[in-house]
Protein backbone atom coordinates (compact mmCIF):
# COMPACT_ATOMS: atom_id res chain seq x y z
CA UNK A 1 0.00 0.00 0.00
CA UNK A 2 2.78 2.40 0.94
CA UNK A 3 4.60 1.63 -2.32
CA UNK A 4 1.50 2.64 -4.31
CA UNK A 5 1.14 5.78 -2.22
CA UNK A 6 4.78 6.71 -2.86
CA UNK A 7 4.33 6.11 -6.59
CA UNK A 8 1.19 8.30 -6.75
CA UNK A 9 2.28 10.83 -4.12
CA UNK A 10 1.67 13.83 -6.38
CA UNK A 11 -1.96 12.83 -6.97
CA UNK A 12 -2.62 12.14 -3.27
CA UNK A 13 -1.57 15.69 -2.35
CA UNK A 14 -4.80 16.99 -3.89
CA UNK A 15 -7.17 14.92 -1.70
CA UNK A 16 -6.80 16.87 1.60
CA UNK A 17 -6.71 20.17 -0.29
CA UNK A 18 -10.00 19.34 -2.02
CA UNK A 19 -11.57 18.35 1.32
CA UNK A 20 -10.39 21.62 2.89
CA UNK A 21 -11.86 23.64 0.01
CA UNK A 22 -15.16 21.76 0.27
CA UNK A 23 -15.19 22.49 4.00
CA UNK A 24 -14.77 26.17 3.25
CA UNK A 25 -17.68 26.09 0.81
CA UNK A 26 -19.81 24.20 3.33
CA UNK A 27 -19.02 26.69 6.09
CA UNK A 28 -19.86 29.56 3.74
CA UNK A 29 -23.30 28.13 2.83
CA UNK A 30 -24.26 26.23 5.97
CA UNK A 31 -22.44 28.33 8.54
CA UNK A 32 -21.27 27.41 12.04
CA UNK A 33 -23.61 27.22 14.96
CA UNK A 34 -22.37 29.31 17.84
CA UNK A 35 -22.84 28.34 21.45
CA UNK A 36 -24.42 30.53 24.09
CA UNK A 37 -21.06 31.11 25.74
CA UNK A 38 -19.86 32.84 22.56
CA UNK A 39 -22.89 34.75 21.33
CA UNK A 40 -24.52 35.32 24.71
CA UNK A 41 -28.06 34.50 25.90
CA UNK A 42 -29.74 32.58 28.70
CA UNK A 43 -29.16 29.07 29.98
CA UNK A 44 -31.36 27.11 32.38
CA UNK A 45 -31.30 23.64 33.88
CA UNK A 46 -34.77 22.19 34.48
CA UNK A 47 -36.36 19.17 36.10
CA UNK A 48 -39.30 17.96 34.00
CA UNK A 49 -42.51 17.33 35.86
CA UNK A 50 -44.90 14.52 35.09
CA UNK A 51 -44.86 13.08 31.60
CA UNK A 52 -43.63 16.20 29.86
CA UNK A 53 -41.11 15.49 27.09
CA UNK A 54 -38.26 17.79 26.01
CA UNK A 55 -39.95 18.39 22.63
CA UNK A 56 -43.19 19.48 24.36
CA UNK A 57 -41.23 21.86 26.56
CA UNK A 58 -39.49 23.31 23.52
CA UNK A 59 -42.83 23.88 21.77
CA UNK A 60 -44.21 25.60 24.85
CA UNK A 61 -41.20 27.94 25.10
CA UNK A 62 -41.45 28.76 21.39
CA UNK A 63 -45.07 29.79 21.86
CA UNK A 64 -44.60 31.77 25.06
CA UNK A 65 -41.20 33.48 24.54
CA UNK A 66 -40.36 36.00 21.86
CA UNK A 67 -36.90 34.62 21.08
CA UNK A 68 -35.09 32.59 18.46
CA UNK A 69 -33.02 29.42 18.48
CA UNK A 70 -34.36 27.71 21.57
CA UNK A 71 -32.38 24.56 22.20
CA UNK A 72 -33.48 21.90 24.69
CA UNK A 73 -30.91 19.18 25.52
CA UNK A 74 -31.99 16.02 27.34
CA UNK A 75 -29.61 15.26 30.21
CA UNK A 76 -31.37 12.13 31.41
CA UNK A 77 -33.33 11.50 34.61
CA UNK A 78 -36.02 13.95 33.39
CA UNK A 79 -33.45 16.78 33.40
CA UNK A 80 -32.95 19.13 30.48
CA UNK A 81 -30.78 22.12 29.63
CA UNK A 82 -32.44 25.01 27.84
CA UNK A 83 -30.38 27.54 25.87
CA UNK A 84 -31.94 30.79 24.67
CA UNK A 85 -30.38 33.20 22.22
CA UNK A 86 -31.65 36.33 24.01
CA UNK A 87 -31.30 37.39 27.61
CA UNK A 88 -34.70 36.82 29.23
CA UNK A 89 -35.71 37.66 32.76
CA UNK A 90 -35.90 34.63 35.04
CA UNK A 91 -39.45 35.46 36.13
CA UNK A 92 -40.57 35.64 32.50
CA UNK A 93 -38.94 32.30 31.83
CA UNK A 94 -40.55 30.70 34.91
CA UNK A 95 -43.98 31.83 33.85
CA UNK A 96 -43.34 30.60 30.30
CA UNK A 97 -42.70 26.99 31.35
CA UNK A 98 -46.17 27.05 32.94
CA UNK A 99 -45.47 24.48 35.61
CA UNK A 100 -44.22 21.84 33.21
CA UNK A 101 -40.73 21.90 34.71
CA UNK A 102 -38.92 23.00 37.84
CA UNK A 103 -36.08 25.48 37.49
CA UNK A 104 -32.89 24.10 39.05
CA UNK A 105 -30.57 26.89 37.84
CA UNK A 106 -30.95 29.87 35.56
CA UNK A 107 -28.14 32.05 34.20
CA UNK A 108 -28.09 35.03 31.91
CA UNK A 109 -24.84 34.74 29.97
CA UNK A 110 -23.24 37.70 28.29
CA UNK A 111 -20.96 37.17 25.27
CA UNK A 112 -17.75 35.96 26.85
CA UNK A 113 -15.93 36.43 23.56
CA UNK A 114 -17.11 39.54 21.79
CA UNK A 115 -16.36 40.33 18.16
CA UNK A 116 -13.24 42.21 19.21
CA UNK A 117 -12.07 39.29 21.29
CA UNK A 118 -12.75 36.88 18.42
CA UNK A 119 -10.71 39.15 16.17
CA UNK A 120 -7.88 39.00 18.67
CA UNK A 121 -8.16 35.22 18.71
CA UNK A 122 -7.90 35.11 14.93
CA UNK A 123 -4.81 37.34 15.03
CA UNK A 124 -3.32 35.18 17.77
CA UNK A 125 -3.90 32.02 15.71
CA UNK A 126 -2.27 33.64 12.68
CA UNK A 127 0.76 34.59 14.74
CA UNK A 128 0.79 31.10 16.24
CA UNK A 129 0.97 29.61 12.74
CA UNK A 130 3.64 32.15 11.77
CA UNK A 131 5.90 31.52 14.76
CA UNK A 132 5.34 27.80 14.38
CA UNK A 133 6.56 28.07 10.79
CA UNK A 134 9.61 30.06 11.91
CA UNK A 135 10.42 27.46 14.55
CA UNK A 136 10.13 24.63 12.05
CA UNK A 137 12.29 26.57 9.58
CA UNK A 138 14.97 27.10 12.23
CA UNK A 139 14.93 23.37 13.04
CA UNK A 140 15.00 22.09 9.46
CA UNK A 141 16.70 25.06 7.72
CA UNK A 142 14.50 24.57 4.67
CA UNK A 143 11.35 26.50 3.66
CA UNK A 144 9.44 23.67 1.96
CA UNK A 145 9.00 21.47 5.08
CA UNK A 146 7.90 24.52 7.08
CA UNK A 147 5.23 25.44 4.54
CA UNK A 148 4.11 21.80 4.30
CA UNK A 149 3.64 21.52 8.07
CA UNK A 150 1.63 24.75 8.28
CA UNK A 151 -0.48 23.77 5.26
CA UNK A 152 -1.25 20.36 6.79
CA UNK A 153 -2.30 21.95 10.11
CA UNK A 154 -4.51 24.46 8.26
CA UNK A 155 -6.23 21.72 6.23
CA UNK A 156 -6.75 19.76 9.45
CA UNK A 157 -8.52 22.72 11.10
CA UNK A 158 -10.68 23.42 8.03
CA UNK A 159 -11.78 19.78 7.81
CA UNK A 160 -12.69 19.84 11.51
CA UNK A 161 -14.74 23.03 11.04
CA UNK A 162 -16.50 21.47 8.05
CA UNK A 163 -17.43 18.47 10.19
CA UNK A 164 -18.74 20.79 12.89
CA UNK A 165 -20.92 22.48 10.28
CA UNK A 166 -22.31 19.16 9.02
CA UNK A 167 -23.04 17.63 12.43
CA UNK A 168 -24.26 20.90 13.99
CA UNK A 169 -21.57 20.96 16.66
CA UNK A 170 -21.66 24.46 18.14
CA UNK A 171 -18.61 26.67 18.11
CA UNK A 172 -18.10 27.26 21.80
CA UNK A 173 -15.27 27.77 24.24
CA UNK A 174 -14.96 24.00 24.54
CA UNK A 175 -14.81 23.42 20.78
CA UNK A 176 -12.29 26.27 20.34
CA UNK A 177 -10.10 24.55 22.94
CA UNK A 178 -10.46 21.30 21.00
CA UNK A 179 -9.34 23.08 17.81
CA UNK A 180 -6.26 24.42 19.57
CA UNK A 181 -5.48 20.91 20.83
CA UNK A 182 -5.90 19.69 17.28
CA UNK A 183 -3.34 22.20 15.98
CA UNK A 184 -0.76 20.91 18.44
CA UNK A 185 -1.48 17.29 17.57
CA UNK A 186 -1.29 17.96 13.83
CA UNK A 187 2.05 19.72 14.14
CA UNK A 188 3.33 16.84 16.28
CA UNK A 189 2.63 14.18 13.64
CA UNK A 190 3.94 16.41 10.82
CA UNK A 191 7.21 17.06 12.66
CA UNK A 192 7.53 13.32 13.31
CA UNK A 193 7.25 12.62 9.59
CA UNK A 194 9.54 15.47 8.55
CA UNK A 195 12.23 14.50 11.06
CA UNK A 196 12.22 10.87 9.94
CA UNK A 197 12.50 11.80 6.26
CA UNK A 198 14.96 14.71 6.36
CA UNK A 199 17.10 14.23 9.45
CA UNK A 200 17.72 10.49 9.36
CA UNK A 201 19.94 8.84 6.76
CA UNK A 202 19.57 5.11 7.38
CA UNK A 203 17.50 3.19 4.85
CA UNK A 204 15.66 4.49 1.82
CA UNK A 205 13.03 7.23 1.80
CA UNK A 206 10.28 4.62 1.54
CA UNK A 207 11.59 2.71 4.56
CA UNK A 208 11.84 5.87 6.67
CA UNK A 209 8.31 6.91 5.62
CA UNK A 210 7.02 3.45 6.50
CA UNK A 211 8.50 3.60 10.00
CA UNK A 212 7.12 7.10 10.54
CA UNK A 213 3.68 6.00 9.32
CA UNK A 214 3.58 3.07 11.73
CA UNK A 215 4.35 5.35 14.65
CA UNK A 216 2.07 8.20 13.58
CA UNK A 217 -0.92 6.02 12.71
CA UNK A 218 -0.60 4.17 16.00
CA UNK A 219 -0.78 7.50 17.82
CA UNK A 220 -3.71 8.73 15.72
CA UNK A 221 -5.81 5.55 16.00
CA UNK A 222 -5.22 5.39 19.74
CA UNK A 223 -6.38 9.00 20.13
CA UNK A 224 -9.41 8.42 17.86
CA UNK A 225 -10.41 5.33 19.86
CA UNK A 226 -10.11 7.21 23.16
CA UNK A 227 -12.12 10.21 21.93
CA UNK A 228 -14.71 7.94 20.31
CA UNK A 229 -15.27 6.06 23.56
CA UNK A 230 -15.60 9.38 25.39
CA UNK A 231 -18.19 10.57 22.87
CA UNK A 232 -20.25 7.38 23.18
CA UNK A 233 -20.12 7.46 26.98
CA UNK A 234 -21.19 11.10 27.18
CA UNK A 235 -24.03 10.62 24.73
CA UNK A 236 -25.42 7.45 26.30
CA UNK A 237 -24.48 7.50 29.97
CA UNK A 238 -23.94 11.21 30.65
CA UNK A 239 -25.96 13.21 28.13
CA UNK A 240 -25.70 16.28 30.33
CA UNK A 241 -21.94 16.45 29.70
CA UNK A 242 -22.34 18.29 26.40
CA UNK A 243 -18.97 19.99 26.76
CA UNK A 244 -17.11 16.66 26.78
CA UNK A 245 -19.17 15.31 23.90
CA UNK A 246 -18.45 18.41 21.79
CA UNK A 247 -14.72 18.23 22.53
CA UNK A 248 -14.54 14.52 21.71
CA UNK A 249 -16.54 14.96 18.49
CA UNK A 250 -14.33 17.79 17.24
CA UNK A 251 -11.18 15.83 18.05
CA UNK A 252 -12.41 12.68 16.27
CA UNK A 253 -13.22 14.64 13.10
CA UNK A 254 -9.96 16.57 13.30
CA UNK A 255 -7.85 13.45 13.88
CA UNK A 256 -9.37 11.77 10.83
CA UNK A 257 -8.54 14.91 8.85
CA UNK A 258 -5.02 14.86 10.32
CA UNK A 259 -4.45 11.35 8.96
CA UNK A 260 -5.33 12.58 5.48
CA UNK A 261 -3.40 15.85 5.65
CA UNK A 262 -0.26 14.29 7.15
CA UNK A 263 0.06 10.94 5.38
CA UNK A 264 -1.30 12.01 2.01
CA UNK A 265 -0.48 15.68 1.53
CA UNK A 266 2.57 16.28 3.72
CA UNK A 267 4.17 12.96 2.80
CA UNK A 268 3.59 13.68 -0.88
CA UNK A 269 5.09 17.16 -0.62
CA UNK A 270 8.15 15.88 1.22
CA UNK A 271 8.63 13.00 -1.25
CA UNK A 272 8.44 15.45 -4.17
CA UNK A 273 10.88 17.79 -2.42
CA UNK A 274 13.37 14.99 -1.67
CA UNK A 275 13.24 13.77 -5.29
CA UNK A 276 13.80 17.33 -6.53
CA UNK A 277 16.75 17.81 -4.19
CA UNK A 278 18.33 14.53 -5.25
CA UNK A 279 17.91 15.44 -8.92
CA UNK A 280 19.65 18.77 -8.28
CA UNK A 281 22.54 16.99 -6.58
CA UNK A 282 22.76 14.54 -9.49
CA UNK A 283 22.85 17.40 -12.00
CA UNK A 284 25.63 19.11 -10.05
CA UNK A 285 27.54 15.84 -9.91
CA UNK A 286 27.12 15.27 -13.64
CA UNK A 287 28.23 18.83 -14.41
CA UNK A 288 31.21 18.47 -12.11
CA UNK A 289 32.23 15.12 -13.56
CA UNK A 290 31.90 16.40 -17.14
CA UNK A 291 33.91 19.50 -16.28
CA UNK A 292 36.56 17.38 -14.61
CA UNK A 293 36.65 15.14 -17.68
CA UNK A 294 37.01 18.19 -19.92
CA UNK A 295 39.73 19.51 -17.68
CA UNK A 296 41.51 16.17 -17.69
CA UNK A 297 41.23 15.93 -21.48
CA UNK A 298 42.48 19.50 -21.82
CA UNK A 299 45.34 18.78 -19.46
CA UNK A 300 46.16 15.63 -21.43
CA UNK A 301 46.16 17.60 -24.66
CA UNK A 302 48.33 20.28 -23.09
CA UNK A 303 50.76 17.70 -21.73
CA UNK A 304 50.88 15.93 -25.09
CA UNK A 305 51.52 19.27 -26.80
CA UNK A 306 54.21 20.07 -24.28
CA UNK A 307 55.76 16.65 -24.79
CA UNK A 308 55.73 17.04 -28.56
CA UNK A 309 57.21 20.53 -28.31
CA UNK A 310 59.89 19.26 -25.94
CA UNK A 311 60.65 16.40 -28.30
CA UNK A 312 60.94 18.82 -31.18
CA UNK A 313 63.26 20.99 -29.13
CA UNK A 314 65.32 17.96 -28.18
CA UNK A 315 65.50 16.87 -31.80
CA UNK A 316 66.52 20.35 -32.87
CA UNK A 317 69.04 20.52 -30.07
CA UNK A 318 70.47 17.13 -30.89
CA UNK A 319 70.64 18.06 -34.54
CA UNK A 320 72.42 21.31 -33.69
CA UNK A 321 74.75 19.51 -31.31
CA UNK A 322 75.46 16.83 -33.91
CA UNK A 323 76.24 19.54 -36.45
CA UNK A 324 78.52 21.23 -33.98
CA UNK A 325 80.22 17.93 -33.13
CA UNK A 326 80.61 17.11 -36.78
CA UNK A 327 82.03 20.55 -37.44
CA UNK A 328 84.45 20.13 -34.57
CA UNK A 329 85.45 16.68 -35.83
CA UNK A 330 85.88 18.10 -39.30
CA UNK A 331 88.02 20.89 -37.92
CA UNK A 332 90.11 18.40 -35.99
CA UNK A 333 90.54 16.25 -39.04
CA UNK A 334 91.57 19.26 -41.06
CA UNK A 335 94.07 20.21 -38.36
CA UNK A 336 95.46 16.70 -38.39
CA UNK A 337 95.71 16.78 -42.17
CA UNK A 338 97.47 20.11 -42.03
CA UNK A 339 99.87 18.82 -39.40
CA UNK A 340 100.63 15.73 -41.51
CA UNK A 341 101.25 17.84 -44.54
CA UNK A 342 103.51 20.19 -42.63
CA UNK A 343 105.36 17.26 -41.06
CA UNK A 344 105.74 15.65 -44.50
CA UNK A 345 107.25 18.81 -45.98
CA UNK A 346 109.67 19.19 -43.14
CA UNK A 347 110.76 15.58 -43.49
CA UNK A 348 111.33 16.10 -47.22
CA UNK A 349 113.42 19.14 -46.53
CA UNK A 350 115.45 17.22 -44.01
CA UNK A 351 115.96 14.35 -46.42
CA UNK A 352 117.00 16.80 -49.12
CA UNK A 353 119.43 18.45 -46.77
CA UNK A 354 120.85 15.09 -45.79
CA UNK A 355 121.24 14.10 -49.39
CA UNK A 356 122.92 17.42 -50.12
CA UNK A 357 125.30 17.07 -47.20
CA UNK A 358 126.07 13.53 -48.20
CA UNK A 359 126.79 14.69 -51.75
CA UNK A 360 128.99 17.48 -50.52
CA UNK A 361 130.92 15.07 -48.32
CA UNK A 362 131.44 12.73 -51.21
CA UNK A 363 132.69 15.56 -53.40
CA UNK A 364 135.09 16.68 -50.68
CA UNK A 365 136.48 13.16 -50.26
CA UNK A 366 137.02 12.89 -53.97
CA UNK A 367 138.89 16.18 -54.02
CA UNK A 368 141.07 15.09 -51.17
CA UNK A 369 141.80 11.87 -52.84
CA UNK A 370 142.92 13.56 -55.99
CA UNK A 371 145.11 15.99 -54.15
CA UNK A 372 146.85 13.24 -52.18
CA UNK A 373 147.77 11.29 -55.27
Amino acid sequence: MLEKMMENHKILIAIPIILALLSLVLIGFNGLEQGVDLKGGSQAELQLLGSVTPSELEDTLDAKLNTNNIKVTNNGNNKVTVELENNINSSTFTSAINGKAKVISYNEIGPVLSEEAMGQIYVAMIFAFLFMAITVFVVFREPVPSVAIILAALCDILIALGGMSIFKIPLSIASVGALLMLIGYSVDTDILLTTRLLKRREGTVEERAKNAMYTGLTMSFAAIAAMGILFVVTKIIMPEATTLSNISAVLVIGLIGDILSTWLMNLGILKTYIDWRQSKKQEKYNVGSSSSKNKSSKSKEETSEKKSSLKDKLKRKTEVEEDEVMNKIQEELEKIDNMEESSGKSSNKKSNKKQKTKGNKRKAKKKKGKGGK
